[in-house]
């Protein structure tokens, strides 16, 4: 068991270093090229959509970062999907002095994927960026983005934010995998996106969106065009330096944390995407390995050992994720790693577990029809 124990950390150690190492480090010499490009932004042909639907309680950290913009662009299109509270007035309130447009999904429409594409059918610019209703970022934000060099799509930076002590185990779930994302696509290219922080080009849109393949699914704005954009060959960069990121908060509770996982498993699993597919096997392979070993360990009394092999494993992951974490800010969510590992075996039985049955809703909706 012992010689078994050491072959898992020393195939665990080669895996995640290349990715997270060499792939990251190989990641941030295209980001260095990127700003090299001759051809840059316009923020005059950028129309930034974010879809909506009540929230109200949730919308005026995203209305103040736009007022405090030093640059913004050509618009800012809000699409209504049948709210029923006050985010329409704190929108005209807020926005009195900026260019932007209210639009609202008629009857028998609805959802974020057919939000953008109506706010996209509706505008003519030669970019789009969409953002979710509940995030935040600087007052530079788009000084930043018109440094980039022209491409058909930008998955940039969306960073959780946790308040309180056992969100941090909410923000690390996602850090960890969009530092995965950020050294994959230095490898080779990018398996996730978040339409949180999405910006791509209108004719690259309309060229590689396959909508009736997802169109019975709620939610995947963001997955399935990253992967129709992937399928065409587009020139699809990842971006994860803090200067063009949002911030939005984590899940606010257990429950709320699981329901968003298991929309996410739901999403890549109707990917037919093969990198995706084999990336996501691999990690659960990990994960069973991991748990299969300390229950051995456990289940022979050897305490000691257990608690060897998650400090090794903590060891590991925070070295080898260092340069993510340092690169976004976020070392102090990086500390919380050791306790992330002590619980991690037990969360990830808790979705295998729930994955067959459980149906997570999404604004009252289920994600898998309309």
């Amino acid at each position: 068991m012992i010689s078994f124990s050491i072959l898992f950390f020393t195939i665990y150690c080669l895996s995640i270093s290349l990715v997270t190492i060499v792939g990251y480090l190989n990641n941030r010499k295209k980001e260095r090229n990127y700003m090299l490009d001759e051809e840059k932004i316009n923020l005059d042909d950028v129309l930034v959509i974010i879809p909506f639907r009540n929230e109200a309680h949730r919308i005026e950290m995203l209305l103040k970062s736009i007022v405090k913009l030093k640059e913004s662009p050509a618009e800012f299109v809000f699409v209504d999907d049948h709210s029923s509270d006050n985010t329409r007035e704190l929108v005209s309130r807020y926005l009195e002095n900026v260019n932007h447009t209210i639009l609202t999904l008629d009857e028998g429409i609805s959802g974020k994927k057919n939000a953008i594409r109506e706010a996209i059918s509706r505008t003519k610019s030669k970019f789009i960026l969409t953002l979710d209703a509940d995030v935040s970022f600087g007052v530079d934000y788009f000084s930043n983005l018109k440094s980039l060099g022209k491409a058909d799509m930008y998955v940039l930076p969306a960073i959780l934010v946790a308040k309180k002590w056992y969100e941090y185990f909410f923000e690390l779930d996602v850090v960890l995998a969009n530092a995965l994302n950020a050294g994959l696509s230095g490898l080779s290219r990018p398996i996730m996106a978040s339409g949180a922080n999405l910006f791509f080009r209108r004719e690259a849109f309309e060229l590689a969106d396959n909508y009736s393949l997802h169109s019975s699914f709620a939610s995947g704005d963001d997955t399935f065009l990253l992967r129709d954009f992937s399928k065409n060959k587009m020139d699809v960069r990842t971006i994860s330096s803090p200067d063009v990121a949002i911030y939005t908060e984590t899940p606010q509770s257990f429950k709320e944390f699981i329901d968003q996982r298991l929309r996410w498993i739901g999403k890549t699993s109707n990917l037919n995407d093969s990198l995706n597919s084999s990336t996501t096997y691999i990690q659960a392979a990990f994960a069973l390995l991991f748990l299969v070993i300390i229950a051995l360990f456990l289940s022979n009394g050897e305490w000691r050992i257990v608690c060897a092999i998650i400090i090794l494993k903590s060891v590991v992951d925070m070295l080898m994720f260092g340069l993510y974490f340092n690169r976004i800010n976020r070392m102090t969510t990086w500390l919380f790693i050791p306790v992330y590992e002590l619980l991690f075996p037990f969360y990830s039985l808790l979705l295998l577990v729930l994955v067959p049955t459980y149906k997570p809703k999404w604004k009252g909706r289920e994600i898998y029809k309309l």
